[in-house]
């Protein structure tokens, strides 16, 4: 265990260093506390209010909302743990300095599941701490120690399940996605015929009427998981974890291979236009049409699609009409569709950028390019699903084109400011080699420009989001068409700038 405390003393040494002597890790640091405190206020004004009517409700009625909320901290901290791991577990240096010292498998799980509370996930958990605990403790007093101390313990627990699903995804599924996916189809069918035929039966109505046990038994039972996961298991995970690393570390950049029919007529008529845009977009619909992940992601609008009513339901009472829900939903299904390639299409270029701004098509020309190709693909997926939603809600002609004209101002001027400003973050210098450093350098924002970047494109979907919401349908779209016009001017200079500065600074 000594050894495990020097690593987690060097890493926060580390991070005060940083923060002491780096100004963007400042600047980060305050950008995420701005933002913390910003939706902790709301978040514990909403929270206070719902506690309230829960609690007239019945206890049985509090400590159902009361699970739910706890499940969803738990899911939202839990994709947090996974992105961590790939960070804190595979990219750059500190990983493999890991895994050259002398020490035991064990030693290094316990090193890196001791780093997601400290680098990883840190931010998020206190922000639901204060977030639930300061509400809790105001409606139910001491009561309310029981719900954070199972909140804590079960993150313990949710952290581990991150770690050990993503270290499987990394050892047994990315080299045979094939296989990996067709057996996740045949399960994923499975599991729908077993549901149907409860439902047909009547046994779900009977498994949602069960009860949740005491918080405290609940506790109990996370408080001896936690002592296996951290005791007599550490080696085994420990030991899934080397061999997951070590295949990432020889895997190449090559993927497994999807030929889908129809792309190559897709790509022969591209490719009649010779030039840049043309050229980008043969690239994508090429690489993403052979990558299994991409199918993953069309499957998951569709499992968009299917939460609708819920969220409807959800938004309802806050009076979105049917053309601003149609709107707003249809906006983020295509938004989440590519947020994890827009905030980084430049910055992750790295050195490849250099091929680009030596041809002979120029800034303006790569700049227009890169930013159809992703207008494209959000404005596809957003039309099909405006669509989608019109025929599922019963839009008229009318409302239908003005939800889509919503839809179309709000993807178009959430990827501007995205691909146009991750030129803040461009290094010409920056190579990567294997496929993890890849992915952490094209999908991932693990540095603090990145993780600014991304903030603010929240916050500008948010203030979006707010136009459609509060003023008539006329105004909002005169509103919107004057945001978008103001981020494309200010992103275009800005970029242009960005891209002439590492030009002349070589």
């Amino acid at each position: 265990m000594k050894t495990v405390i020097i690593i987690w003393n060097a890493h926060l040494k580390s991070s005060f260093n940083a923060l002491s002597h780096d100004n963007r890790a400042k600047i980060a640091w305050f950008f995420a506390l701005s933002f913390d405190s910003g939706v902790g206020l709301w978040s514990i004004n909403q929270l206070l209010a719902h506690l309230s009517q829960w609690e007239s409700a019945g206890s049985a009625v509090l400590e159902t909302n009361l699970w739910l909320l706890l499940f969803g901290a738990w899911i939202g901290i839990g994709f947090f743990a996974a992105l961590s791991t790939i960070t804190l577990g595979f990219v750059g240096d500190q990983p493999k300095l890991l895994m050259t010292l002398p020490v035991p498998p064990a030693t290094r799980f316990r090193a890196l599941f001791g780093l997601q509370f400290f680098e990883g996930i840190g931010n998020w958990l206190m922000l639901s701490i204060v977030v639930m605990g300061v509400p809790l403790i105001i409606v139910l007093g001491w009561q309310a120690f029981n719900w954070i101390l199972l909140l804590l313990l079960g993150v313990t627990i949710i952290v581990w399940m991150s770690i050990l699903v993503t270290l499987m995804i990394i050892r047994y599924v990315l080299p045979n996605l094939k296989q990996s996916f067709l057996v996740g189809a045949v399960i994923c069918f499975g599991v729908g015929c077993v549901y149907f035929s409860l439902k047909i039966a009547g046994i779900t109505s009977h498994l949602l009427a069960l009860t949740m046990p005491p918080p405290l038994l609940v506790c109990f039972f996370c408080f001896i998981v936690l002592v296996f996961v951290a005791g007599p298991t550490a080696g085994v995970t420990g030991k899934l974890y080397e061999i997951a690393f070590h295949e990432m570390e020889s895997r190449s950049r090559s993927r497994t291979v999807i030929n889908v029919q129809g792309v190559r007529l897709l790509t022969t008529l591209l490719k009649r236009h010779r030039n840049l845009a043309s050229s980008l977009l043969v690239k994508g619909v090429l690489n993403q049409s052979r990558n299994v992940l991409t199918w993953g992601r069309i499957a998951l609008i569709l499992v968009y699609l299917a939460l609708f009513p819920l969220i409807q339901s959800l938004l309802t009472p806050f009076g979105f009409s049917r053309v601003v829900l149609a709107a707003v939903y249809a906006s983020g299904v295509a938004i989440l569709s590519i947020v994890e390639y827009a905030p980084y299409s430049i910055s992750g270029e790295g050195s490849r950028l250099m091929y680009y701004l030596v041809a002979p098509t120029g800034i303006k020309a790569y700049l227009c390019s890169r930013l159809m190709v992703h207008v494209v693909a959000g404005l596809m997926i957003g039309f099909i699903t405006s669509f989608v939603m019109s025929l599922w809600i019963g839009l008229s002609i009318v409302e239908l084109v003005q939800s889509a004209i919503m839809m179309g101002l709000i993807v178009i001027g959430y990827t501007s400011f995205c691909v146009l400003g991750s030129v803040w973050d461009e290094d010409l210098n920056l190579v990567s080699e294997g496929m993890m450093p890849v992915i952490s350098q094209e999908e991932l924002p693990f540095t603090p420009r990145r993780l600014q970047l991304l903030g603010l494109s929240f916050l500008l979907l948010g203030v979006m989001f707010l136009v459609v919401w509060k003023l008539p349908v006329f105004l909002s779209l005169l509103a919107l068409l004057l945001l978008v016009a103001i981020v494309l001017m200010s992103g275009w200079n800005f970029s242009k700038a960005q891209i002439q500065g590492l030009i002349n600074r070589g």
